[in-house]
């Protein structure tokens, strides 16, 4: 083989690797940037399923009633 041929197939391996880690690399940012969007999501579905669950407390419900009876006799 040529040395120009072996040059030339080695820098078409080189570009075609260099590509190929590039586009890795933007998929992992994408993947990750993904992945921190659902985690907020999570954390506020969570947040708000903690804000139910403390109104539909049993000691809170009532209290509330309660207080509403007795706001009601004032």
């Amino acid at each position: 083989m040529d040395t120009t041929t072996v040059i030339t197939l080695l820098t078409i391996n080189l570009i075609v690797l260099s590509v190929a880690i590039i586009a890795i690399i933007v998929a992992a940012i994408i993947l990750v940037v993904k992945m921190n969007k659902i985690a907020s999501n999570i954390q506020e579905t969570t947040k708000h399923v903690a804000s139910a669950t403390e109104w539909l407390s049993p000691v809170k419900v009532f209290t509330e009633i309660f207080n509403a009876f007795r706001s009601v006799k004032k």
